[in-house]
């Protein structure tokens, strides 16, 4: 079981619609439709490296499928947790959107954390992250995974609506293990 996160710069408003779109647009029930998502995420992270400034990574090596789903879930809980509320879930290709409410700010977020988790037959060793090569090494072994040894993905990013902002105040926070890149 992999986790990746990245931390992007607010800016990076293009990338949060990429992920948007992606989201929307996989059929999450097939394991094609899972493997779309894991690859367009890391190739959309790999083709946009001016906005990675954090990233972490490990990877938890599991004794059969039960204990690789409750660390799946722990993972997913642990991150997910972290959100008030969810404004777009695809999740066996029934999807869901709700709205955070209240007016846009004027202000821009500071930070877009994107969090990666998979689940994978074999295990996915991941470095550690200290630098910006290293996110690209990471993020090119969770895209290499092949279709059949794909179990289970979801890909997490918070702010996912204008208006909805993280702070660096927040982000580091929240999300103690980043590395500065």
């Amino acid at each position: 079981v992999v986790k990746i996160q990245v931390g992007l710069l607010g800016t990076a408003r293009a990338l949060q619609k990429d992920l948007e779109r992606i989201a929307d647009k996989a059929d999450t029930s097939s394991p094609d439709g899972l493997h779309y998502v894991l690859e367009e995420t890391v190739l959309a992270l790999l083709r946009n490296p001016e906005y990675c400034v954090y990233g972490f990574a490990t990877s938890k090596v599991c004794r059969g499928p039960e204990q690789a789903e409750e660390t799946f879930n722990d993972f997913s809980l642990d991150e997910r947790g972290k959100f008030e509320k969810e404004t777009l879930v695809n999740v066996n290709a029934r999807k869901k959107t709700a709205s955070v409410g209240g007016a846009p700010s004027e202000e821009t977020n500071d930070y877009i954390l994107v969090t990666i988790l998979a689940a994978c037959d074999g295990g996915v060793k991941m470095p550690d992250i200290t630098d910006s090569t290293e996110l690209k090494t990471a993020l090119k072994r969770l895209g290499a995974v092949r279709v059949e040894a794909l179990q289970a993905v979801e890909v997490l990013w918070t702010p996912q609506e204008v208006g909805d902002s993280l702070t660096s105040d927040e982000l580091l926070r929240d999300y103690p293990r980043l590395a500065q890149l």
